[in-house]
């Protein structure tokens, strides 16, 4: 441990030389703020340390606070209560303040609030204000402050912090212990060595004094005691510093809990959208499985849930597109009402009308006209699509539905998916399963938002948060498997698909086509449900067989591939305009060879409120 002698020697004359500097220094920064708090300072500063016998400290501050002429309602006492240890840990020193008094007049109602690794002290009334000087004494313990190094223990006691912004004169610090070897003292801003204009101590004393004339604003004064070794007891007490490293540990043991807890939930989930998710399948010959039979249903085998029935040639039992569409892919869409608009007009209920493209900033449009029909025909759901097309009206343009139609089509697609579960093809409705489990899986992601916050704030386990996160989003997402068809609904998907390869094959059966009267026309709204409305044009543009289009209105002359692309216009824009809303209006240790000002416990500042 390097002696004490060389900050105890007479330096005078260096002294007198780095105040001399510091002065013209804080004049020259800081002199401009200084001056603009006014009469506003500290006239004295007394503080008397006890050294306890449990190492603890009993701290008495005597601050005399002059106010000047500008009203306030008290004092604020800063002291931090963090600092750093190591690349890991933090060293903490807690305080109990145990009372405040004031004179003068002055209230010495306090407050205590701990932020930012800083207690703070508020003092005062905040009903009452005052001028001029007032003297407030706070008394406080402070756990932990005592350094223990191989040979001796330590107290570096910032006494006065550097971040009092005014003026301090008449600093005295009094520090009593069982027993001190040695002393030193710094002053100044923060960093600096300065050696303190008073610090005296006794040779086998207990108590050691340390003084400033002058501390201008930002500068502190800091008092190292040298201690005998056991005289007192060291009790460092520390906190781990949060980084994400430490949060989000990937240790055996955090990272082992998170990819457990991955695999229960998402290996469950999993589990159970395979019991409860899979189609199931009429029992017996590929016969039985399409055409039902009567030993009963079973889960569909692993790897043949997309298997079809021999193709047909027309739509199996008469199935509509919507009703096609909803069972194949378990949704009531967009596209399965547009081609029911489709396959209404080719019923002869409704004609299209292609109205021209206005110009070059215009948009394309087209009129939607009734025709006389027996309304009473259609099914349920295509009798709400048509009144909610036509309403009273005889005639309607496309772009008149724009963001009025969006709630009729809710109410269609409801239908489709009563339709669907009144043929009995889903085990449960398929938009309800689905958005059960969604919701099961945002709230499973914002439980594990919460886990993880807390977690990764408080403790090493911040990934078995986000193993919860991952599985919601797995559930969320996942959900959309969990519809499932029953047997009568597997065994009529499989005469579906069948239809579906030969609508989307077309060109290999064109032979078959051309022996069928207008074909063209009657399947075209499958084509459309299936996506392949100009592939389904292609094939009769090289048939070159007649077509019956006149539920369709075009100011140019007829050709298969003019007309498909049409269609696929059409198809774009009433999905496009019916599911349009309308938009929402809106609203150091001493013994370590130096030291410096500031460079102990204690310490931080304070100013006036």
């Amino acid at each position: 441990m390097p002696s004490l002698t060389l900050w105890a020697r007479p330096i005078r004359a260096r002294r007198s030389l780095a105040v001399i500097a510091t002065v013209a220094l804080v004049f020259v920064w800081i002199g401009p703020a200084a001056r603009a708090q006014g009469a506003e300072r500290i006239s004295s500063y007394d503080e008397v340390v006890i050294v306890r016998p449990d190492g603890t400290l009993d701290v008495t501050e005597q601050i005399a606070y002059d106010f000047g002429s500008t009203p306030h309602h008290g004092i604020l006492r800063d002291i931090p209560t963090v600092f750093p240890l190591d690349g890991t840990f933090d060293r903490v020193t807690p305080i109990d303040v145990l009372g405040v008094e004031a004179t003068g007049g002055a209230s010495a109602k306090f407050d205590v609030t701990t932020a930012h690794e800083v207690t703070t002290i508020k003092i005062g009334d905040a009903n009452a204000t005052l001028t001029g000087p007032h003297t407030y004494t706070i008394h406080y313990l402070v756990h932990g402050a005592i350094n223990g190094f191989a040979d001796h223990e330590e107290l570096y006691w910032n006494a006065v912090g550097p971040n009092w912004a005014v003026t301090i004169s008449n600093v005295h610090v009094s520090v009593s212990a069982p027993a001190i070897l040695k002393v030193a003292c710094f002053q100044g801003a923060e960093g600096s060595q300065l050696p303190c204009d008073r610090a005296r101590h006794r040779a086998g004393g207990g108590t050691a004094t340390f003084g400033a004339d002058t501390l201008f604003p930002y500068q502190g004064l800091s008092a190292v005691v040298s201690m005998p070794k056991g005289s007192v007891p060291v009790q460092i007490l520390k906190r781990e510093r949060w980084s994400l490293g430490r949060a989000f540990s990937v240790a055996p043991g955090p990272a082992g809990a998170a990819g457990g807890l991955l695999i229960v939930l998402v290996g469950g989930f999993v589990l159970l959208a395979w019991r409860r998710g899979r189609d199931r399948e009429f029992v017996g010959s590929d016969v039985d499985k399409v055409l039902g039979g009567n030993a009963g249903d079973e889960p569909v085998p692993f790897g043949q849930a997309g298997a079809s029935a021999p193709v047909e040639f027309a739509p199996p039992e008469g199935l509509r597109p919507g009703q096609m569409g909803t069972l194949i892919d378990g949704r009531a869409a967009t596209l399965d009402v547009t081609a029911t608009i489709v396959d209404l007009a080719v019923r002869g209920y409704l004609r299209i009308e292609e109205i021209p493209d206005p110009g070059l900033f215009g948009k394309a449009d087209w009129r939607l006209v009734r025709l006389q029909a027996d309304e009473t025909a259609l099914l349920p759901y295509e009798q709400l699509l048509y009144a909610g097309l036509f309403g009273k009206e005889q005639d309607v343009t496309l772009s008149s539905l724009r963001t009025h139609f969006a709630s009729k089509l809710v109410e269609v697609e409801e239908k489709l998916y009563a339709d669907a579960m009144d043929r009995r093809w889903f085990v449960v409705r398929p938009d309800k399963i689905r958005a059960t489990w969604h919701a099961r899986g945002w709230l499973l992601i914002l439980v594990g938002l919460v886990a993880t916050f807390l977690l990764a704030k408080f403790t090493h386990l911040g990934l078995v948060g986000v193993a919860i996160v991952v599985a919601g989003v797995a559930m969320a997402s996942g959900g959309h498997f969990m519809p499932a068809r029953t047997a009568v609904g597997t065994a009529m998907l499989r005469r579906a698909r069948g239809f579906r390869t030969v609508v989307e094959k077309c060109e290999e059966y064109s032979a078959k086509w051309a022996e069928q009267e207008n074909v063209f026309t009657t399947l075209l709204p499958f084509a459309v449900v299936f996506g392949v409305t100009e592939k389904w044009a292609k094939t009769f543009e090289a048939l070159g067989v007649p077509a019956d289009t006149g539920w369709y209105v075009s100011p140019g002359p007829f050709s298969y591939l003019a007309f498909g692309h049409a269609m696929d216009g059409f198809s774009v824009s009433v999905a496009g305009t019916i599911s349009a809303t309308p938009a929402s209006s809106g609203s150091s240790g001493f013994s370590g060879g130096g030291g410096f000002s500031g460079g102990g416990f204690g310490g931080g500042g304070g100013g006036s409120w």
